[in-house]
């Protein structure tokens, strides 16, 4: 008896993965056409061209200097999109935290912290 009732579950399992594995393959031949579609297009060469620059803006990082207050003597060197490396910033609000910033900016960052270094050392 036990075994006449395993056998109808094992055959109710078995019927219904047959129907979801069926469900599964007429979804995916109803798609087919439209996966085909997006692949052709997205292969071509000027659309590729344009997955390729959005490819790169996604990876690039503002740089969150503060320049004004941080290395108010040397305007005009922060590369805007290009943070390389995190520098220590204090806010009133916030704290001191870790921000991105650019090369130009560390470099012009750690020359002042060198300079105010340097005064203190001085006095």
């Amino acid at each position: 008896m036990g075994t006449d009732r395993e056998t109808g579950f094992a055959d109710q399992l078995a019927e219904v993965g047959r129907r979801v594995g069926q469900a599964m393959d007429d979804a995916r031949a109803r798609l087919q056409p439209t996966l085909d579609a997006i692949t052709e297009t997205a292969s071509r060469p000027e659309v590729r061209a344009v997955i390729d620059r959005a490819e790169r803006i996604m990876k690039l990082r503002p740089c969150l200097c503060w320049c004004p207050r941080a290395h108010p003597e040397d305007r005009g060197i922060c590369e805007m999109l290009d943070a390389v490396i995190t520098g220590l910033h204090s806010s009133s609000v916030l704290g001191e935290m870790d921000v991105p910033v650019c090369a130009p900016c560390a470099a012009a960052r750690a020359a002042r912290q060198f300079d105010d270094d340097q005064g203190e050392r001085a006095s």
